[in-house]
């Protein structure tokens, strides 16, 4: 994302504990990139040391930097789609602000967008007219159009509106909606779709990252580090974050558009108390 590699990251204690967490990792790794297989028993060849393990509590400090219903500092639901909702911050430091400015994110918003662009993608699946019509989308149309890429853009339009506000938030949330609806799309294609609760938990580890590797992206491309590490770095987030998606306590979960919102938006508050009991 292009927003995302000038963007100094968001300001406030989770913020400064993600990106120490990142440079602690990224000073312990080796000169040279790891070996592309390791050997039969697990060794790593020529006696060279595993690389460095980055620790999901790290990548948890991006979970508070989403702020709950109700917090105040701009419009949740489906009023702030597409339209501004959450816009970069003049100031503050609490969470999804930062003195420097940062990202504006809202669990709301993240799990509205998400949401809907799962349910699409799962309602295509199943044969579900009702949930596609209305997110304003035609089944029969979506099938005869035969190229994914072309259904995806579909989805997310429905999603999160047809314009981005340039936004580093909205930046994510779009990419988050693509993501999860091919993901959606193609899991276990021919046969049964994802269950509605691998999906939530799909959702919730591509928030995650989205917003880690936003925060983080200084640090992982600023010239100084070669590739293999920046592709590391980010193999290794994806991993916490889905790590962390198992621990997220889920509603209720079912296949409507409502019930995807609100399971993924739970999931989210539910790390954001495990984070709060790390301190």
């Amino acid at each position: 994302m292009g927003t995302s590699r000038s963007f100094g990251g968001t300001g406030g204690k989770q913020g400064r504990d993600l990106r120490q967490g990142m440079s602690d990792w990224l000073d312990g790794l080796p000169d040279a990139p790891p070996p592309d297989q390791q050997q039969p028993d697990g060794a790593q060849p020529d006696g060279q040391l595993p690389l460095p393990e980055l620790k999901p509590e790290t990548i948890l400090n991006v979970v508070p930097m989403f702020r709950p219903r109700g917090s105040g500092g701009g419009g949740d639901g489906l009023g702030g789609i597409g339209g501004g909702g959450g816009r970069q911050a003049a100031g503050g430091d609490g969470a999804g602000g930062g003195r420097r400015g940062g990202a504006r994110r809202s669990a709301t918003q993240s799990a509205t967008t998400a949401g809907r662009a799962a349910a699409a993608a799962y309602a295509l699946r199943t044969g579900d007219t009702a949930t596609l019509e209305a997110l304003g989308l035609d089944y029969n149309e979506l099938r005869a159009i035969g190229d994914s890429i072309t259904v995806t853009q579909r989805i997310v339009e429905a999603a999160c509106g047809p314009l981005p506000d340039g936004t580093i938030e909205d930046d994510e949330r779009r990419q988050v909606a693509a993501e999860i609806a091919d993901w959606v799309l193609v899991e276990n294609e021919g046969g049964a779709p994802p269950q509605p609760e691998e999906i939530v938990r799909e959702a919730i580890a591509r928030i995650i990252f989205e917003a880690a590797t936003t925060e983080t992206a200084k640090q992982l491309r600023d010239g100084k580090r070669p590739e293999w590490a920046t592709r590391e770095g980010e193999r290794q987030i994806r991993e916490c974050a889905e790590a962390l998606a198992q621990q997220a306590r889920l509603s209720p979960d079912g296949p409507t558009v409502e019930e995807f919102e609100r399971a993924i938006e739970h999931g989210i508050d539910t790390l954001r108390h495990l984070w709060s009991g790390s301190e």
